[in-house]
């Protein structure tokens, strides 16, 4: 059988641009209430994310997102670099291969411009990517292998409509093996900022489609880090049903 692997820096790269869910809340108040001094707005955002599932596949996403223009609370350009890495076993289509295991490495420079509502943000980024997987042994069966490059786009959203409810989005498509990633949450507030609630997600590229339905935690504090989790069902137009997880974590500054 054919399958491309991609999805594994597909999931991961996308779940990280959805990580600023609570930026919108956090640095648009401005001077608090109380008259204190409003902390100082940060201007990068380091994420770091882990993406695994039962069909043994494994991935690792680091992105950092830069506001060279403006802080993060007002609207402005970014820039954001990206750097994967995966690994993946699957059965090919001819039994004597035996098993086939997979790694990709990869990376992404992207331009664009972040605007900053009261109570919502919205990206788009637009950029370039390229990608490396290798087989061992090799598959002569699937072409989703080697260096490729292309262009990259990106877009995400994430707004409170009401003070107890969170909606965020990410969307992305690439030229390299037309692949794309769609992922859509709904949160209810568990405290302050943390919201928790379902999520869907739909992944593929020329080569595979794969869907996923769980649940998510988002907002998690810790000093200056924040974390979020993710877990449920998928099925893969080839290889089945299966279980994922998500582990994210992001520090600004």
């Amino acid at each position: 059988m054919r399958v491309s692997f991609r999805f594994l820096a597909t999931v991961t790269l996308a779940a990280l641009t959805s990580l600023p869910e609570t930026k919108a809340a956090d640095w648009y108040t401005g001077v608090p209430t109380d008259g204190t001094p409003a902390p100082r707005a940060p201007r990068v955002a380091i994420d770091v994310a882990i993406d695994g599932t039962s069909q043994r596949a494994l991935s690792g996403a680091l992105i950092g997102t830069i506001a060279p223009f403006t802080a993060m609370d007002r609207s402005g350009m970014r820039v954001r670099l990206s750097g994967l890495a995966g690994t993946y076993v699957y059965a090919p289509s001819n039994p004597f291969l035996g098993e086939i295991h997979g790694t990709i490495v990869g990376g992404a420079f992207l331009f664009g411009y972040e605007w900053v509502f009261k109570r919502a943000t919205v990206a788009l980024y637009a950029g370039g990517e390229v990608v490396n997987t290798s087989l061992s042994p090799n598959d002569p069966n699937n072409s989703a292998k080697g260096g490729s490059g292309g262009l990259k786009l990106a877009a995400d959203f994430f707004t409170t409509p009401t003070d107890q409810t969170m909606i965020a989005g990410v969307l992305s498509y690439s030229t390299n093996y037309n692949s794309y990633y769609g992922r859509l949450k709904f949160g209810m507030a568990l405290s302050d900022h943390v919201y928790v609630g379902p999520e869907v997600v739909a992944l593929g590229d020329n080569f595979f489609q794969q869907w996923r339905l769980g649940g998510h935690v988002s907002g998690l504090r810790f000093g200056a880090l924040q974390f979020g989790a993710a877990a449920g069902f998928l099925n893969d137009r080839v290889r089945g049903g299966g279980v994922y997880g998500t582990l994210d974590t992001r520090v600004t500054f």
